[in-house]
């Protein structure tokens, strides 16, 4: 089981390699040593629905995957464990799951910690940046910017969610890095939402994230902190006002 070939994530979820969920360490060893099989389904569900390529609120049953990927269920329960412990998946007993629904409330509670969380990060950054920490959240705001101008918005969504990664990597405190780690997983598909539903929240993006970036540049924290908090304030508002639409 755990010594089968494993299959590219653009294979299974259409996306292309770079624009994995994968974190940065992740991705340099993703084909070199293979992981778990239960992780790797984990991690190819979870992009399915922070894409909503699997409906919120739909069924995922253990059956069902197991016939998608050709598996047992083994690896099924155990991706659908970290799925549900990650928050976006719901089980019952002896029922299966389904896919947590998007909601006003569950968003409003989420982006509540995403504001201050989202700040101390960029703030600690901004506080030991040198060159190359700048080149390459430098590079992933030219990426953003790219898909931007050329009508890309999944493009323009996956540049920014590697550009937040980088921050929480680089923020220089472990016991913050995990929390965004459990808060960001829920976030991104509010996030997706939000990109694929509205150009204008692309162009936003593009200069809250440059002002932000700028702040880091000048190694001022304050200013990272404030311009970030913004950031995620304005995408809070632009993200419930489609929600507010939609239900």
């Amino acid at each position: 089981m755990w010594g089968r070939t494993r299959i590219p994530l653009a294979q299974i979820v259409g996306v292309p390699k770079e624009h994995t969920l994968l974190r940065s360490e992740h991705l340099a060893a993703e084909f070199a040593t293979p992981l778990p099989l239960g992780l790797e389904l984990a991690q190819r569900l979870e992009a399915e629905i922070i894409l909503l390529r699997r409906e919120p609120g739909s069924r995922i049953g253990e059956e069902e995957i197991s016939a998608q990927f050709g598996v047992s269920r083994s690896p099924v329960r155990e991706a659908l464990r970290a799925l549900e412990l990650a928050g976006l998946v719901i089980r019952a007993p002896r029922r299966g799951g389904v896919v947590a629904p998007l909601s006003i409330e569950n968003m409003d509670a989420i982006y509540a910690c995403r504001v201050p969380l989202e700040g101390l990060a960029a703030a600690g950054v901004a506080t030991a940046a040198d060159a190359q920490t700048v080149d390459a959240l430098q590079d992933a705001v030219d990426r953003m910017k790219a898909a931007h101008h050329r009508g890309d918005a999944e493009a323009a969504f996956w540049a920014n969610a590697a550009l937040t990664d980088m921050l929480h990597d680089m923020c220089g405190n472990p016991v913050l890095r995990r929390l965004l780690d459990s808060v960001n997983k829920q976030a991104l598909r509010y996030r997706y939402y939000a990109y694929r539903n509205s150009a204008d929240f692309v162009a936003l993006a593009v200069a809250d994230n440059t002002e932000m970036l700028a702040a880091i540049r000048a190694k001022d924290p304050d200013a990272a902190r404030a311009a970030t908090e913004q950031l995620v304030r304005k995408s809070w508002q632009v993200v419930r006002s489609q929600l507010v639409a939609r239900f």
